[in-house]
């Protein structure tokens, strides 16, 4: 786990962004009481739990995104780029969905290797997308 602010839950719990960080093979091993919010659920840290909390994700059109292809893995782990204000539909378990505005950025450890990611998001209540009026297309 990485140090500072990422190892303090406290700290995290106190940024009103929804704020999560994987290891390098995609372990969520680290959330705030917003991104719970946010998902519905309280993800399993550190276990087989991969790439994102949510119980769902979408592209915003409504259909179905799989969790090793959403922001996290494909662009930052996998080759150390960065994601800026990508839009992901967040579905939780009952149904409910919103629209995230994504952040993704590689955690490097000292010799400048990827070794993990911290994704921040907040509720992006200025847009509507198409993903978001549907409720078909469940998966």
């Amino acid at each position: 786990m990485p140090g500072g602010l990422l190892s303090d839950q406290a700290a995290m719990d106190g940024i009103e962004v929804g704020m999560y960080v994987l290891e390098k093979d995609g372990t969520l091993i680290a959330c705030n009481k917003t991104a719970i919010a946010a998902w519905g659920r309280s993800p399993e840290l550190g276990t087989s739990e991969k790439y994102c909390g949510a119980f769902r994700l979408r592209y915003p059109s409504g259909e179905v995104m799989p969790h090793d292809q959403a922001p996290p893995p494909a662009v930052v782990i996998n080759n150390g780029g960065t994601v800026r204000n990508a839009d992901v539909i967040c579905e939780q378990p009952d149904g409910f969905r919103l629209l995230a505005l994504v952040n993704v950025f590689p955690i490097r450890d000292e010799s400048d290797e990827v070794v993990g990611a911290v994704n921040i998001f907040r509720h992006n209540t200025a847009k509507t997308v198409p993903g978001l009026l549907s409720t078909s297309g469940v998966g």
